[in-house]
């Protein structure tokens, strides 16, 4: 088809003309390269342009495109990953047709659609920069296959504001090739294209993406703003990204989050001990929440595999991790290191054929590194560990995050057997289902040790504190009673608790009475996260509170139910969550909030963080989803509700409020303490006592406010 079989306008206006449908649609239904350079492109654009990349891509035909304004983080991530992982898929013509009909079937997956056109080649992008000020031009040609060619100019950038009906007020002007006014106006804008594609633009600086160039620039530019005339580097210092062999191996990055990167002290004797301890690359690193495991572990990874390249060998990389949202962090952090791992979750569908892909290259000997990132459950599963099998034990390094997950018996049984394994948790010993005092053999514990071997590196939280990774903090403790029905039921657990806990001593549990235990323990958990008193002092509390100071506040909560506040003895009605009971006392004290649960899909809790962070609710209310490894660095108060005496969450907590933020110099934590009730003639009030008491404790030793809490400990009578 030709470009001259359409009667094209000379000029087309957002408003009298749709420029989607009336230009860009039938321009690229005839087209064999497009060729774009505007000062801002956003990929959600090519789902408003679908129809016409559609065409473009039967055609056979590809997109230059020359950009102004750096992509987003995410778009570049895709970018990467195109070439750094899709481009090595077969079938690859295939996969793209496939999705571009499911998103115009849906009308999402806009990354997905970047990175196949980027590893098809059917995109080219590069990053236009200039000494003052930014590349601002809007230059458009397309062309077809008998030479035709429409050149344009105007307003319209290549985002979705500037091609959607009914956004912005946009104009382009079209210069046709077989028209009078072409060698006037169009042909300029012809060769214009050329020298900035090929850098040959005065005043003008155009290079490759990706490239370390463009990182380097980015960074320094955005976190100085630097001219980026002095920084230029060399382009024959680098091989270009689009040629037949892209490096995908890991590099140490430049720059992380606009600083140079330098790893902290603890982090490089924490990875020399793991190198050096007995010479085997195999331990753990017990470092407080917060204290940077994820770089230290990928730097880790990154020497390794550069010593092993110097012996002509070769690593594969799996990262296990028990949540999706920490899968997704550990994507984020890989690619920072120029690692494009495989991420391995959700429908198995989304990664078999890649995952057999890479390894068969691998195994070939075409690439000598890949990654992978596993959740735990996927990790366990008959299809991955099938494939991965394949891979062997020699080259292959296994990091687990939370480490304390491989004490389970489904993991210990399935973790990879690899010849380089390191595990990362800030207390790996812990069992987290253990709530009460334990007589059994830690079975956890010797688990770990089989796999991961042995701590080979302990930075504490007071470390962190005084080394200033983390923040300092206040500690608060509100003292609540329990009421007298709920000391008498209390104390009725402990009673069958302590009976078979004597049992265990003398003959040993059936496993029955193994069962039961566990139950009774959890259900006296239970009952203390949901105490009546809490909910009374929590809202006298949230109302002294300053509408300036709610913001970025986390609160943890039981994971129990109870009797909603308003609901008599006698009435047969649903238990409500402690979590719904907590947000319907915000709410009613004026607090904007959001729950933050395993319940919430995935997509709705990344909204729900952003406007978190953003500051558009005042506070999370979560039960569990928040205590391993997700970071919620902004935050900066902690409401530690569930009473619970297990070390791991409770450490896990205080460590998340306490990440460094901008603009957050002190952290705050109130911590509700339950205590006995004082007409109630206990015999368990002790024990209850006391395990709290090890918690203020645990807490106290590190506030800034010390002496305020052991006046507090007085008052209350504890000590």
């Amino acid at each position: 088809m030709s470009l001259k079989k359409i009667n094209w306008k000379p000029v087309y206006r957002a408003g009298d003309q749709n420029l989607i449908k009336e230009f860009y649609e039938p321009a690229l239904k005839r087209a064999v390269s497009y060729d774009r350079a505007v000062g801002f492109f956003s990929t959600e654009a090519l789902l408003s342009n679908l129809q016409g990349i559609s065409s473009l891509v039967n055609n056979n035909g590809n997109f230059r495109l020359i950009i102004g304004h750096p992509l987003k983080k995410e778009e570049y991530r895709a970018l990467k990953h195109g070439i750094n992982t899709y481009r090595f898929m077969q079938d690859l013509d295939n996969k793209l047709g496939e999705i571009i009909e499911e998103a115009k079937e849906t009308g999402s997956g806009t990354l997905s659609l970047f990175a196949y056109l980027v590893a098809t080649k059917r995109i080219k992008i590069k990053y236009a920069f200039r000494r003052a000020g930014m590349y601002h031009e809007k230059i458009g040609i397309i062309k077809d296959k008998n030479d035709n060619r429409l050149v344009f100019q105007g307003s319209a950038n290549e985002t979705v504001f500037a091609l959607t009906d009914g956004y912005n007020a946009e104009s382009i002007t079209v210069y046709r090739s077989w028209g009078q006014e072409f060698e006037s106006y169009g042909k300029a804008f012809l060769t214009g294209f050329e020298n900035l594609w090929n850098n040959k633009q005065r005043n003008t600086h155009v290079i490759e993406m990706p490239s370390e160039q463009y990182e380097k620039i980015i960074a320094l530019t955005d976190a100085y703003n630097i001219d980026p005339e002095s920084i230029l580097i060399d382009d024959s210092d680098y091989k270009l990204f689009f040629d037949d062999s892209p490096n995908i191996e890991p590099q140490l990055p430049g720059f992380i989050n606009n600083k140079k990167f330098e790893l902290m002290p603890h982090q490089r004797n924490a990875i020399r001990n793991w190198w050096e301890t007995d010479r085997q690359c195999v331990g753990i690193l017990e470092h407080a929440t917060g204290s940077g495991k994820t770089i230290t572990a990928i730097s880790a990874a990154t020497f390794l595999f550069g010593e092993l390249k110097k012996q002509n060998r070769k690593l594969a990389l799996i990262i296990s991790v028990p949540y999706i949202e920490l899968a997704e962090q550990w994507v984020e952090n890989l690619s920072l290191f120029n690692i494009y791992p495989i991420e391995c979750w959700g429908n198995s569908d989304s990664w078999t054929q890649n995952l057999r892909e890479v390894i068969n290259r691998f195994n070939l000997g075409a690439i000598n590194f890949f990654a992978i990132v596993a959740v735990n459950r996927t990790l366990t599963g008959n299809r991955f560990q099938e494939i991965i099998k394949n891979i062997n034990k020699n080259e292959l390094m296994v990091i687990g995050d939370e480490c304390h997950h491989f004490g389970g018996a489904k993991l210990s049984k399935k973790a990879p057997k690899a010849r380089f394994r390191l595990g990362l948790s800030a207390t790996p010993f812990n069992d987290e289902d253990d709530d009460y005092e334990s007589p059994f053999p830690d079975i956890a514990k010797d688990r770990i040790i089989k796999y991961f071997d042995k701590i080979v590196s302990s930075y504490t939280l007071e470390d962190a504190i005084l080394d200033g990774v983390l923040t300092n903090y206040n500690y608060y403790v509100i003292g609540v009673k329990l009421t007298k029905e709920e000391q008498i039921e209390y104390d009725n657990l402990s009673k069958e608790i302590g009976k078979l806990i004597a049992i265990e001593h003398s003959t040993g549990l059936t496993e029955g009475q193994y069962s039961r235990l566990s139950v009774l323990s959890n259900k006296r958990s239970m009952l203390l996260g949901n105490i009546e008193n809490k909910y009374v002092v929590l809202s006298d509390l949230v109302k002294t509170i300053k509408k300036s100071e709610r913001p970025l506040s986390l609160f943890y909560c039981g994971a129990g139910r109870g009797h909603s506040a308003n609901a008599s003895e006698d009435e047969n009605i649903e238990l409500v969550r402690v979590i719904d009971r907590v947000s319907g006392i915000l709410n009613q004290n004026g607090w904007v909030t959001s729950q933050f649960t395993s319940k919430e899909p995935a997509n709705q809790r990344v909204q729900r963080m952003k406007d978190f962070v953003q500051g558009y609710i005042d506070a999370l209310v979560t039960i569990r989803v928040l205590d391993e490894g997700v970071d919620v660095p902004a935050c900066k108060t902690a409401f530690l509700l569930a009473s619970t005496k297990n070390r791991r969450q409770y450490v896990q907590r205080r460590g998340r409020v306490l990440r460094k933020f901008e603009g957050k110099d002190v952290a705050n934590i109130y911590d509700f303490i339950t205590l006995p009730n004082d007409e109630v003639n206990s015999l368990y009030s002790d024990n209850l006592v006391r395990s709290e008491l090890e918690r203020i404790d645990e807490f106290k030793s590190l506030a800034l406010n010390k002496d305020e809490v052991l006046i507090k400990i007085r008052e209350l009578g504890l000590r």
